[in-house]
This record gives structure tokens, C-alpha cells and sequence, in this order.
């Protein structure tokens, strides 16, 4: 009797073939049958949360929006529906600005981690996206016919690439669908998914709007690939391919209307591209935060992904295989993007792997060390799901075991580093705002560093009001311009504070303003200080003049 199972090879510049390989003599061992069979995707998966959710001490709860992200479901259901009036920062001259709660869907994971497990909970919330995109770019090369140690190689290049994106917030699942959509790109071109298989991708959009603005790159992907199949259709030589590239321009153009359409399906319908497009398409903002900037390869970690954009020119010229157009291309236009913004680095990394991978095995000393550990060879256990064995249930099994341990160790193992959050003095300035409140029977006017709007608004309840955060569309160019006016103590600094009766300034202790204030004690008192943070509180009455 012979048992035969299935495999990938890659070969030259076509796509991988399936070939069947046979074997006569040894049968299906009884462990092979056991249902709960792990297998490397599991491995992945595991190893990767694991990883992650250590970094809980290390910045993956530092982004300075987490905190309204977190305050974004609350806010909604105290109004029982979908925001369009700012909640959480002052109003100024008595006008609340717009805002749009167009992220709700990917703000819910991180909202239920905290409610299980605090701080520890929303580590474990992003650990678990973060181990599925690794999972699933996993998968992706092993069906390419990458063995499992090469394949294994590659995923722990892109978990390093992608770490400079490792933050508690929606964006990490613009990651896992940006992988996604370029896969499927690429798999069309290649004739290995159909146009009916690609209609899943219209579901996939809906959620992706209402999870991340960062949906347009999905659109960006589709888009080029459009252009480059229409090219294909143009300019090859070969009829055949023309004809072919023809009706997959066609496909892909109802899919790109379809998935338009798909997107719509959110709370604000049309309007949520007016509002996602009122920061990106402002200059300013653009060029108001590192991230949105070139990437600093001087910067502590930026050969986690330097060395990637070193490798991917290194191995397309030595490499055999010769990647098609929509690979190339794809990978080429998010090069670029991750060369002129930091932000699209990691996407540009889950695009590029697949790429990297393929051409390396097609390299002869890497396919002359690879060969033992294809199908019956040496780590066969790794090689996919026996057919007795439940898909999934290593991943899900890990998944839950993580957030039983994120319950146990709560308190114990996240924390904010105080050079990013100072949390004790913000938590301090939090206890000093509620005493005066209290107090006067009104909310006090705040000033306070930019990047801890986000925190306040987490940690100081409904009846708090942020002076400034990090949505750049919500506080517009004047209020921002302002603000660095003040921190900066530009002329006219202690005019503005007092034309905005400004109560409590909490600030960065080496930012000028903090030196400035020290010396005013006439007109202000120090309330708290440490090694990163200092608060003060105006003096009633004060006739204070520079």
C-alpha cells in the first residue's frame, strides 16, 4: 500500500508546481493521526506571541494614542452610537471640533484586553496580531515551497523588520490585510486564485475600514497591480500574454469598484475618506512626526529592517529566478514609500518577504541545503496539518494560554517607560486636577507635552478634558503651531497662557517652558516634580509681567 502526500517545489521563474511524492513503505504513524499534532504555523505563532508580549516593558505600550483609542469605545457607548464631536479634548472658545470614530473595530481588541487584564491584557491583545501575521506569512511560504527552515528564516527577518512597528494600536492589523491583498495580487497574476476567490476580498475591506484608515494601501496595492497587469497587456510580446493580462486588468478593475463599494459600508459612509484624507493630504501634518518622515538609518534598531532593504536588491541580482512584474512591482513601489515615510516600513517588509524568499531558494547553495528538509525529509513533522489533526488548534490553544497568563501576571509584568510616560507624575498631575475641580466646582484649563494627551484622557476619567493629543486633525495647524510657541516660549508665550486662563502646566522638566516657570514663582507654584516631569499651578490674582 502507498501513502502519497503533496509538496511545492520552485523552480526557475515560474510558479511553484505542485508535485506528488510517494511513499511505499512507511505508513502514517499513530502519532501523525493524533488530532492535537503541532505543526510549524503553531511554533510560529507561539514563539512570536511569546516574544511580543515581553516587549510589554519595553514600548509596545508607549504610543502616545493608545490612551484615546482605549476611551474611543467608551466614549461611543456612553453617546449609544457613532462619535462625530471630539470628547476628549478642551473645547476652545467653546467650540468642539469633529472627530470621527472611524477606528472603533480595532480599538475593540485592545478595549477588551484591558478590561481582562489591564496593561497586561492589551500587550497580550497586540502579541496575538502580531504572532497571526507572522503565522499567516508563514503559511504563505511554505506554499511557495520554502521548507520549513527557510521559511522558518524568513519569518523571524520580518518579526524583526516589522518590530519597529510593534505598538498597541489598529494599525498593526493594516499589516496583517496589507500582507493579504498582496499576496492575493500576486497569486492572480500567477494564475493560482481565481476571480471568484478574490470576491472575499470585499468583505475583507468592510472590516478593514472600520478598523484602520490605513485601508487606502489595500487600495494602493489593487491599484498597481492594475496599472502593471495593463501594462503586461500593452507591451509584452507574447499574444497569449497579452490576452491573458487583459482580462485580469478587467477582474481587477469590478474588484477594485467592488471593494470601493465594500468600504463604504461604515458609519460615516463617503464622508470617512474626507476625514482620513484631511491628514494625509496635509503637508504639515506630514511632516509634524518622525514617523511620516524618512527613516533614520543612524537610529538605535534601524538594521532590523536596513539590512532587508540591503538584501532585497543583493538577491534579485544574484539570485536565478527572476521575479514576475506584479511581485517586482509591488515590492518596488512600497520600497519607496518605506524609503521617503517610517511608517510604511513594515508594511513594505510583510510585502517584500514572499519575494526574498522565493529568490533565495532559488539560489544553488541554499536549494542544495534545503533539499533534505523537503517532503519525508529531516523536520517532516513541521510540514503541514495531518489529515486527522484539527487545523488551528496549537494557535488557539497558545492564544488562550496567553491571555490566562497576561490574567495571572497583571500588574506585575507591563509598564510605561517613564522617559515616554512619566506615569507617576501624570498620574500625580491627574490627582491634583480632580482636588481642584473639586475645589472650584469647574474643570481647570490644562497645558500640558503633547504626547501625553493620549494618557490623560486614558487615565483621567470622563470628566477630564485633554489640553492637546496626537490627533493632528482634531487639533488642526493653529492649535499645534500655538502649542510649540508656548513650549518654546516664543514671544508672546505667558500671553497666551493667560488669554486661555490656563490653571495647571505639566511638562517635560528640560523643555524651555519648565525653566521659564521655575523662575516666575510669583506667578507660579511648582506642585510636583521628578526626574522627567514637572507640574505647576498658576497663582490666583497674580500681576506677574516678563
Amino acid at each position: 500500500m502507498q501513502f502519497c502526500t503533496s509538496s511545492y517545489e520552485a523552480t526557475g521563474d515560474a510558479p511553484p508546481s505542485p508535485t506528488l511524492e510517494c511513499n511505499r513503505e512507511n505508513p502514517p504513524s499513530e502519532e501523525s493521526k493524533r488530532w492535537f499534532h503541532l505543526v510549524g504555523a503553531d511554533a510560529v505563532f507561539l514563539v512570536i506571541a511569546s516574544l511580543v508580549f515581553l516587549t510589554a516593558r519595553q514600548g509596545l505600550l508607549d504610543d502616545p494614542g493608545l490612551g484615546w483609542h482605549l476611551r474611543n469605545i467608551d466614549a461611543m457607548l456612553a453617546e449609544r452610537g457613532w462619535l462625530t464631536v471630539d470628547p476628549f479634548t478642551q473645547a476652545r472658545d467653546g467650540v468642539a471640533r469633529p472627530w470621527y470614530s472611524n477606528q472603533w473595530l480595532g480599538e475593540l481588541p485592545f478595549w477588551l484586553g484591558e478590561r481582562w487584564a489591564g496593561l497586561e491584557g492589551i500587550a497580550a491583545a497586540a502579541a496575538l496580531t502580531i504572532a497571526f501575521t507572522m503565522r499567516c506569512l508563514y503559511l504563505m511560504l511554505r506554499r511557495d515551497g520554502c521548507p520549513w527552515p527557510l521559511a522558518v528564516f524568513w519569518i523571524s527577518q520580518a518579526a524583526m523588520g516589522v518590530s519597529c512597528s510593534w505598538v498597541a494600536r489598529p494599525n498593526l492589523f493594516t499589516l496583517l490585510f496589507a500582507a493579504i491583498v498582496a499576496r492575493i495580487c500576486v497569486l492572480f497574476h500567477e494564475g493560482r486564485v481565481s476571480r471568484r476567490q478574490t470576491i472575499w476580498l470585499l468583505p475583507l475591506f468592510s472590516l478593514w475600514a472600520n478598523i484602520h484608515g490605513g485601508f487606502l494601501a489595500g487600495f494602493l496595492l489593487l491599484a498597481a497591480t492594475l496599472v502593471l497587469e495593463l501594462s503586461i497587456s500593452f507591451l509584452s510580446a507574447n499574444f497569449d500574454e497579452r490576452c491573458a493580462a487583459r482580462n485580469r486588468s478587467r477582474d481587477l478593475l469590478l474588484l477594485l469598484i467592488g471593494t470601493f463599494l465594500a468600504s463604504l459600508v461604515n458609519p460615516y459612509g463617503f464622508a470617512l475618506y474626507r476625514w482620513v484624507f484631511q491628514l494625509l493630504g496635509d503637508p504639515f501634518f506630514m511632516e509634524l512626526h518622525r514617523e511620516w518622515k524618512s527613516p533614520d538609518f543612524h537610529g538605535k534598531g534601524a538594521m532590523r529592517y536596513e539590512w532587508l532593504m540591503l538584501l532585497f536588491p543583493f538577491l534579485l541580482a544574484v539570485g536565478r529566478r527572476r521575479p514576475h512584474l506584479v511581485e517586482l512591482g509591488l515590492s518596488l513601489l512600497w520600497f519607496h514609500f518605506a524609503l521617503t515615510g517610517f511608517r510604511y516600513v513594515a508594511v513594505w517588509v510583510v510585502v517584500v518577504i514572499p519575494l526574498l524568499a522565493r529568490s533565495s531558494l532559488a539560489l544553488p547553495w541554499v536549494d542544495e541545503q534545503m533539499k533534505r528538509f523537503r517532503n519525508g525529509g529531516e523536520g517532516s513533522r513541521w510540514s503541514g496539518v495531518p489529515r486527522d489533526a484539527v487545523p488551528w488548534f496549537g494557535s488557539i490553544l497558545g492564544a488562550v494560554l496567553l491571555l490566562v497568563l497576561a490574567r495571572g501576571v497583571e500588574g506585575r509584568l507591563a509598564h510605561h517607560q517613564p522617559d515616554i510616560f512619566p506615569a507617576h507624575a501624570l498620574d500625580r498631575f491627574l490627582r491634583i486636577h480632580r482636588e481642584w475641580q473639586s475645589e472650584h466646582g469647574r474643570r481647570p484649563v490644562v497645558f500640558h507635552s503633547y504626547d501625553w494627551g493620549g494618557y490623560l484622557t486614558w487615565h483621567g476619567g470622563p470628566g477630564f478634558r485633554n489640553g492637546i493629543d496626537d490627533r493632528n486633525e482634531v487639533q488642526g495647524k493653529e492649535q499645534i503651531q500655538e502649542y510649540f510657541s508656548i513650549l518654546e516660549t516664543e514671544p508672546g508665550w505667558d500671553q497666551k497662557l493667560e488669554r486661555a486662563s490656563v490653571v495647571f502646566v505639566c511638562v517635560d522638566v528640560n523643555t524651555p517652558l519648565a525653566h521659564r516657570l521655575a523662575e516666575r514663582s510669583s506667578a507660579w507654584r511648582e506642585r510636583y516634580r521628578d526626574a522627567w516631569a514637572v507640574v505647576f499651578e498658576r497663582i490666583p490674582h497674580s500681576t506677574d509681567r516678563p
